[in-house]
């Protein structure tokens, strides 16, 4: 296993609540994440859950990292049309 992998399972364990949401959780809400940070806002104010969770759960992640550039690639797509 390489360096990276060990220290970012390292660090989910370490960052652990208390109290966390699932995946479906998360995955019901993303929508709306994505949308704060599009607007400027931090997302953590209000969903503090699917921020933790991100960072802990490497599925989530890319499944918010490949909807954020869909969402970037709409805006930059409508822009141009312009």
């Amino acid at each position: 296993m390489g360096n990276t992998y060990l220290q970012r399972l390292l660090r989910a364990a370490l960052e652990t609540e208390e109290i966390e949401i699932s995946c479906q959780d998360c995955y019901e809400v993303l929508d709306s994440y994505a949308e704060y940070l599009l607007a400027g806002t931090d997302p953590e104010v209000n969903m503090p859950g699917v921020t933790q969770h991100l960072k802990q759960c490497f599925c989530c992640e890319h499944e918010f990292e490949a909807l954020m550039i869909m969402l970037n690639e709409a805006a930059n797509a409508s822009t141009t049309d312009e």
